[in-house]
């Protein structure tokens, strides 16, 4: 049976800066069955996504995970997040207020002073994997990040097929690995086409990009 930890990284596929307009849609599997989509809407320094998971076990719901955030920059550093989250049985409400010394963040009846300049995991941007530090806009902590260059793939989206740039990301909270992500940019554009989740229960999340 699916626990909530197998879809517990979800909670982290929010946004940062940028100067264009654009939508990107996922349909998202769960060890290649199909479970619900993930979309993101980048409008120039804010970003908005929604992600809607539902997972059965023999045609009987086992899991519902809701997810809504938006993200709003200034110079590559937030100045906002908002998120509602639904994680099966747990809700989550996050806010934040930012100021000269930190960027804080209440989830709950949680408080957290980040840096002042902090970003979340921003996937969908390239320079992403540049990045060495990254909020859960979900929960609020942060995580300290690595990343490895891979060999560049053949990846299959939807309806297309593209060269990409791979890499491998490693993400750590107290001290110990909470994510194994391998993340797919198209080789020109550098468009993200591709995640991929190795979890601890040998439980694997797949985005295949909507062309």
């Amino acid at each position: 049976m699916v626990t909530q930890r197998v879809i517990s990284f979800f909670s982290m596929m929010l946004l940062c800066c940028s100067v264009y307009a654009e939508q990107i849609n996922f349909q998202v599997q769960l060890n290649d069955k199909d479970i619900g989509f993930h979309e993101f809407n980048v409008q120039n320094d804010t970003i908005s996504n929604k992600a809607q998971f539902d997972v059965k076990l023999w045609f009987i719901p086992a899991y519902k995970y809701r997810h809504t955030a938006t993200e709003v920059y200034k110079d590559n550093c937030l100045v906002q997040l908002e998120s509602e989250t639904q994680d099966g049985a747990d809700f989550f409400e996050l806010s934040s207020l930012a100021d000269s010394a930190f960027f804080k963040i209440k989830v709950n009846d949680k408080d957290y002073n980040h840096p002042a300049c902090s970003q979340t995991f921003r996937y969908w941007d390239i320079q992403f994997t540049e990045q060495s530090l990254a909020i859960n806009p979900q929960d609020g902590e942060i995580f300290k990040l690595s990343f490895s260059k891979d060999v560049d793939e053949e990846v299959k989206t939807k309806t297309n097929t593209f060269l990409a740039n791979k890499y491998t990301l490693r993400a750590i909270n107290d001290q110990d690995e909470k994510f194994h992500i391998e993340l797919w940019y198209e080789q020109t554009s550098k468009r993200w086409i591709k995640l991929k989740s190795y979890l601890k229960d040998d439980n694997v999340i797949t985005y295949i990009l909507n062309d």
